[in-house]
Order: structure tokens, then sequence, then C-alpha cells
């Protein structure tokens, strides 16, 4: 295999460390071989600030960091939060989040391994009652699922949504399409639509074209 998983192929550590260790935003990160991490962790730093001062999560809200990776964005914004819950389909990514939330004293973060739109619905439906969430989603470039734009849309709780895209053309649009148009029983879109309402670009890649994009959802 040219490209391969710990749980397709273990990793056999054959000298050094077993994890990287960078600190961001006055945490100490662990990540794994197997994570994801930005390359650029002064430009990460924005990134992550920004979506923090979009999301305007605060003490009476739930945050819930879909594609959360190594869990920074909930991390760095838990004691702003009443809870964190993150979901993550890579299983060591995962573990470093517990890692740094236990290391740098974090105790109101969950993280949920698997697929996020096997767990956010469940997850959705044992939380929904309790207060207004704020939902992070930072997928690949594939985009995200349609059952969890389809959760997420009828989750009456989500009042706010940052989407952080490395593509905002192909997949990521038809995200935003779905979230943004009028309620659609055929397609199961039954909750209010959001609305677009700023799209920051970070520059995480200098001389290339390319660039990071938030985008913040208000209903």
């Amino acid at each position: 295999m040219t490209c391969c998983s710990h749980q397709q192929s273990p990793y056999q550590l054959l000298f050094g460390e077993p994890h990287i260790f960078e600190d961001l935003l006055g945490l100490k990160i662990r990540i794994s071989p197997d994570a994801f991490f930005q390359v650029n962790t002064a430009g990460a730093e924005m990134l992550y600030r920004t979506v923090g001062e979009l999301s305007g999560v605060n003490s009476n809200t739930i945050l819930l960091d879909i594609c959360c990776g190594t869990g920074v964005i909930g991390l760095s914004l838990a004691r702003h939060a009443s809870q964190i819950l993150g979901i993550e389909l890579v299983e060591q990514a995962v573990e470093d989040a517990r890692w740094t939330a236990a290391f740098n004293g974090i105790t109101n973060c969950e993280f949920y391994t698997g697929r996020a739109e096997k767990i956010l619905p469940q997850l959705l439906k044992s939380k929904e009652d309790r207060q207004l969430m704020v939902a992070v989603v930072n997928p690949a470039r594939a985009g995200l699922h349609y059952q969890v734009v389809q959760a997420i849309r009828n989750c009456r709780a989500i009042r706010t949504l940052v989407f952080v895209s490395c593509k905002p053309h192909g997949e990521t649009t038809r995200n935003i399409i779905e979230l943004c148009c009028p309620p659609n029983s055929a397609k199961k879109l039954l909750g209010e639509p959001f609305v677009l309402s700023r799209a920051v670009p970070v520059d995480l890649f200098p001389h290339t074209l390319h660039c990071e994009l938030v985008l913040l959802f208000t209903r």
C-alpha cells in the first residue's frame, strides 16, 4: 500500500518518539502519525482564533466539534463553553485529543470515535433538549456526508454553524446549498434554513493559490 492507516497495517516505531508535541494557543498538543494537523502552526492559531470569534460560544452553549481531528478547536474553546463534544473517524486522533485534554486539565470534553453520520444523529437526540448548541465542522476535501448536513439542519438547538473548508467548491458547495435551501421534505431537510452571513479566508499556505475558508452560518 502507498497509503494506509494504523488500523489497516499497524505502524512500528523504529526510532525516536511515538508522537510529535506542538504548543498551540496555550495548549500542549499530542499528534500521532495517523492524526491530521495543520502544517503551519502560526497560521493554524490564526485559523482557530477566527473560528472561536465567529462561533460566539459561551458558558450557556454546547460546542459540537465535528471532524475534530486532534480536538484542537474544541479544546481551545473549552474554557468558554459549557461542554465540548468532538467526533472524529481516526482512532489515534481521538486518543490524542483525550490525552491533550487530560494533560491540560480540561474536564468538560467528550470525544467519540467513528463516522460522523452514524454518531451525530444519536448524539443530538440525547442532548437536544438541554441547551443551545454551536456546531463547528472541519471536513476533508470531500465535504460533509449528507446525513451530517441533515442532522445539523434538523436540530433546532443549533443556531450557529462554523464551516471550515480547504476546498469551498465541489462537494462543499452542495453542503452549503443543503444548509441554506428552503425546507424540503423529500430530502428530509425539515429545519429552518441557515443563512451564510460571513466568509473569512485564512492564508495558511503562503505563495500558493490555496487558503482555508471559514464560513459563518446563522438562523
